[in-house]
């Protein structure tokens, strides 16, 4: 069997005729943490729960327990909330959701807590996008709270408001302080009480201060000297810092330092000060434009503060920065799938230090094999060449493909630029190629198929350009036979995707899409091949397949990543995140003959394994032989007999029980299972879990 055969036949699980009669419909099922990811000898907590582009953070006792709480409002209008399960002194935050009392702002969202009608408990306030601050009242307690949206104030700043609450005057009620996209903050005065506010605008530009663009104020006591100081990040990622030299009643804020700790995170820095460890210091964190959330522990005083970073990843979410395009492949040869995520410039490589059924990925390179193309990078790998190794193609922005050769083996790869214009196909200026290999037709070799994208003011490129092989599978040569394949238009920022879903043994199409504007074009678009594995016509069956909306620019891709034999589905998205959905749909069936002509031998790997209390052996035979399929222990003893008589050519699948030939349940641990015949022999472990 050739590397491309056995390429092929893992997208089509095995390529088996007995797979239709495993059909379940797929069931997708969100998990942001069951995976183990590792950064940087950091295990993320979510790794899986989207991305935070624009992280926004706020802290909150939000439950009363006496610690603190994290909420980060991002790019798409969601508030992320991280409880604090550990405590005030050894915080431990678990993310419980990343829609906050399924409040959505529209976006850009930007949270603050404060109890403003004074009855004891948290109420929320939400910037956004343009300008207007969203009130929720919190109509519940103070440790079960309930946020019910009211009107507020008619305030307005233009775009991107940040608000902040202080009591600035020390007459007991809290006043408003907005940031805004012009660098200016807006503050108003409460000139009512604390039980009912009454906000007054003061002043656009308070304390003649201006960062620049995108103000985004807070305050603390930094010099515990009993008054707020101000610090206000801006567009740079730096903090500006303002001392207050007046006092409580009467504030005078004067620059000390536009570098604050000389920390600099990029871009749109947004600062909160809080007492994370509970040793009577503030503790400072910061969001940015890319989603990181930094820590900066401070190992000084209250009154002598020393910042010192201690997590670029402070939220446990991987999150690559922006517009993430994922894919997976075995590139190490090693039997399990290995991820690569393109980004804005560079190709991230996580590899499989876990197993085929129970997989972890470990962050190794930011910037595989040196590789930046410049912007939006897609990768995709291929054995174009069928001398049993995978190449790797990248798309960018300027809508060409760039081929890189593996000259190294497959086991080691290495890769190098061969063609920055592979086959001269460029699918257009700000074309944002995205390409995706699949034997469309099954007649052994790939054939390509290229996503375009498109951005305001451009708009357009939701199309799918089809390439067909004409070549072979050693010396592809590929001809452009549409631009608009099944006259697909998804909008903008199309992404194919390739997978046997209905398990009817030809390849089904999903194509991700993205917007014009942020926001838009989370969904992916189903298409069913309801033609032939040679000859496939897709039509739309779901515009919002699976429910799945990842808010802007989805990107799928299907592997079998727990080795269940379905597929499960990764989506890349705008904001930097990647989503985890597992097919749960059950896969195991009753032994049976299934009817079928396979031209080789062979035992495939039980599924589930490890296994309790059932698993699924499957082999195929070519030809009518006397079949053997027996249990071992590792010591050689017979345990089971599954299969003992002669079979016709045909797929099989045989489902064990976990028993012994006199029905006793065997004690855990790992079995051999060995299919004989006069032409075959195959043995394979499995684990048998009680």
């Amino acid at each position: 069997m050739s590397f491309l055969d056995t390429f092929r036949n893992g997208l089509l699980f095995c390529a088996l005729p007995f797979a239709s009669a495993l059909a379940q419909a797929p069931q997708f099922q969100r998990e942001v943490d069951t995976i183990p990811v590792i950064v940087n000898g950091v295990h993320l907590v979510s790794p899986f729960a989207g991305g935070l582009a624009g992280s926004r953070p706020t802290f909150a006792d939000i439950d009363n327990d006496d610690d603190f709480d994290l909420f980060v409002g991002e790019i798409d209008g969601n508030i992320f909330f991280h409880r604090n399960t550990g405590t005030a002194t050894n915080p431990v935050f678990t993310l419980e959701t990343t829609n906050l009392a399924s409040i959505d702002v529209g976006s850009e969202s930007a949270p603050d807590f404060v109890d403003i009608d004074n009855d004891g408990d948290f109420d929320l306030f939400a910037g956004e996008t343009f300008g207007t601050i969203i009130f929720y009242r919190n109509t519940g307690t103070i440790t079960n709270p309930a946020f019910v949206r009211e009107s507020f104030a008619s305030i307005d700043v233009g775009t991107r408001s940040t608000p902040t609450f202080a009591d600035i005057d020390n007459d007991g009620d809290f006043d408003l302080f907005v940031g805004e996209e012009l660098g200016n903050i807006n503050f108003y005065r409460n000139t009512g009480t604390a039980s009912n506010p009454i906000f007054t605008l003061e002043t656009e530009n308070f304390a003649s201060i201006n960062v620049g663009y995108e103000s985004a104020p807070s305050f603390t006591d930094i010099d515990n000297d009993g008054d707020f100081d101000l610090f206000v990040g801006e567009l740079g990622g730096n903090i500006n810092f303002y001392r207050n030299t007046g006092s409580t009643t009467n504030p005078a804020f004067i620059l000390e330092t536009t570098n604050f700790a000389s920390i600099v995170v990029g871009t749109y820095s947004t600062s909160t000060f809080a007492d994370i460890d509970n040793d009577s210091d503030f503790d400072l964190f910061v969001g940015n434009l890319d989603g990181n959330l930094y820590f900066y522990r401070n190992s000084g005083t209250a009154s002598n503060l020393i910042f010192k970073l201690e997590s670029e990843n402070f939220s446990g979410i991987l999150d690559v920065g922006s517009r993430t395009k994922p894919t997976f492949t075995d590139i190490d040869n090693d039997g399990d799938s290995d991820l690569f995520v393109g980004n804005v410039g560079n190709i991230s490589f996580y590899r499989n230090t876990g197993t085929v059924t129970n997989p972890a990925f470990t962050l190794e390179t930011d910037s595989l094999a040196s590789i930046d193309v410049g912007f939006r990078i897609t990768p995709t790998f291929a054995d174009i060449d069928n001398d049993g190794d995978f190449d790797l193609f990248v798309g960018e922005s300027d809508g060409n493909l760039n081929f890189y050769r593996n000259t190294g083996t497959a086991t080691n790869p290495a890769f190098t630029l061969e063609n920055e214009n592979f086959e001269s196909i460029n699918v257009g200026a700000f074309g944002y190629s995205a390409p995706s290999f699949i034997d469309i037709d099954n007649d052994g070799d790939f054939d390509l198929f290229v996503g375009e994208g498109g951005d305001f003011p451009f708009g357009g490129g939701g199309n799918i350009n089809f390439y067909r092989n004409t070549g072979t599978p050693s010396n592809p040569k590929f001809t452009l036979e549409t631009e608009n394949l099944a006259s697909i238009d998804v909008g903008s920022n199309s992404t194919p995707a390739f997978a046997d879903i209905d398990n009817d043994n030809d390849f089904d199409l999903f194509v991700g899409e993205g917007g014009v504007f942020s926001g838009e074009g989370g969904n992916i678009n189903f298409y069913r091949n309801t033609g032939t594995a040679t000859n496939p016509v897709f039509t739309l069956a779901t515009a919002n397949f699976a429910s799945i909306d990842v808010g802007s620019e989805s990107v799928p891709i299907f592997v079998d990543i727990d080795n269940d034999g379905d597929f499960d589905l990764f989506v890349g998205e705008q904001d930097g995140g990647l989503y985890f959905y597992r097919n749960v749909a059950p896969t195991s069936i009753s032994s049976r003959e299934i009817e079928g002509f396979p031209n080789t031998f062979k035992l495939s790997q039980n599924y589930p394994n490890p296994f309790n209390p059932e698993t699924t052996i499957q082999y195929q035979l070519p030809k009518t032989t006397q079949v053997k399929l027996t249990i071992y222990s590792l010591l050689g003893h017979t345990v089971a007999t599954l299969v003992d008589k002669k079979q016709q050519a045909g797929f099989y699948s045989v489902d064990w029980d976990g028993k012994d030939d006199l029905g006793r349940i065997v004690a855990s641990g790992v079995y051999l299972y060995r299919l004989e015949t006069k032409e075959f022999v195959k043995v394979r472990k499995l684990a048998f879990i009680r």
